[in-house]
């Protein structure tokens, strides 16, 4: 099975760290979680046992972020700090031997970005850089909405 961290607690980090713990379980496990706060560890695993009825998911803070790669033996990290720490996360576990997965944007300027293509370059790992609003309940209930016929079909996209 394979095994996850996520870097960042707030509230992007939920999509994923749910999806872990409940409809994916069998599909992977969330090894650790990592972030500056140790109160929002502390609710994030209060949610996770809630919710979830398991034991608390080990934490780290950002000085221990190896550490928690190499316990939980982590294959993926998932980035979900605030967007200009992005890229210190993302390269920090690709020179860890991880695959990464990260919020948009991938980062905050054409310099980070470099540095994140660098070290993608050098470790050969993957990077996937998602958009999680697009699984917001409200956003999937359109979708299936429009899927099914219920409101007609698309006539015209707007990306401003």
């Amino acid at each position: 099975m394979k095994s996850y961290a996520i870097v960042g607690v707030g509230s992007r980090s939920y999509l994923y760290s749910d999806a872990l713990l409940g409809s994916f379980r069998d599909c992977g496990r969330l090894a650790g979680i990592c972030d500056l706060n140790q109160v929002r560890m502390d609710y994030a695993n209060r949610h996770f046992q809630e919710t979830y009825g398991i034991d608390p998911v080990p934490t780290y803070k950002p000085d221990r972020f190896e550490q928690m790669i190499a316990e939980g033996r982590v294959q993926t990290v998932i980035v979900t700090t605030i967007d200009r720490t992005h890229h210190h996360y993302i390269i920090r576990a690709l020179e860890a031997g991880c695959d990464v997965i990260t919020e948009k944007p991938l980062t905050v300027d054409a310099g980070k970005c470099r540095e994140v293509f660098c070290a993608l370059e050098r470790t050969g790992r993957v990077l996937r850089v998602t958009f999680n609003y697009r699984y917001s309940p409200r956003n999937s209930r359109i979708k299936q909405l429009l899927g099914e016929g219920v409101v007609g079909g698309v006539k015209s996209v707007h990306f401003e």
